[in-house]
């Protein structure tokens, strides 16, 4: 298999989630993807045998550190509250995604609760935090586009990076054949609009560079 390298700022539209202290298995789970219909392959592999359609999602889930991480790519479902919800409950969660029609968005969950919530360059986030997430973005958008900044500050928070190894490594991988996508977009979170919280970042690591690829 032949594949041209490519960057998540480049990509028409991704959703990537990263959950502290999860199993990958419970974040497959929280998308309600079949455990036990899950494979370790690499992403040759993986884009070997998987067959697309119309409604599935495609789920490739790993760890850093304490976290764990899902990345999608066509037929999005990791941004919808009710995933959400679930990827965060007794923990924290990110949520860095790209809809079809451009618009990026990342969303920080704190057990079920969106804490911050804000698209790059947009000085005022829909949701703001004492993390101050939006605003570690916003400085680094002169120099890197906004999905970049978004990863790096991730990376600062989580003190791990997603690098292009890892990525084409294996992964658990698994497909979700049809989401429930309306029952999980009715997923209630109007409790959690608004709410803020106060925190401080983990160290840095190594600066991001071209993280993956995508499949012919």
């Amino acid at each position: 298999m032949t594949a041209e390298p490519w960057t998540l700022a480049q990509s028409g539209q991704f959703c990537l989630t990263l959950s502290a202290g999860r199993s990958v298995e419970d974040v497959l789970e929280a998308y309600g993807a079949d455990t036990a219909r899950a494979r370790w392959l690499t992403s040759e592999e993986w884009f070997g045998i998987y067959e697309p359609s119309a409604t599935s999602t495609a789920l490739r889930a790993g760890s850093l550190g304490n976290w764990s991480f899902c990345i999608e790519f066509e037929n999005c479902i990791g941004f919808t509250p009710g995933i959400r919800r679930a990827l965060s409950k007794e923990t924290e969660a990110f949520i860095l995604s790209r809809t079809g029609h451009a618009l990026t968005t990342l969303h920080y969950m704190t057990d079920g609760e969106l804490v911050e919530s804000f698209e790059p360059g947009n000085d005022t986030p829909s949701a703001p935090s004492g993390r101050d997430f939006a605003g570690r973005v916003q400085r680094l958008t002169d120099s890197a586009d906004g999905v970049t900044a978004c990863l790096e500050v991730l990376a600062e928070y989580t003190g791990r990076y997603l690098t292009t190894s890892l990525l084409h490594g294996p992964l658990l991988s698994v497909t979700v054949p049809d989401p429930d996508r309306a029952g999980l977009m009715r997923a209630d979170l109007s409790r959690t609009e608004g709410t803020t919280a106060s925190g401080t970042s983990s160290g840095l690591g190594r600066r991001l560079g071209t993280i993956g690829q995508h499949a012919p």
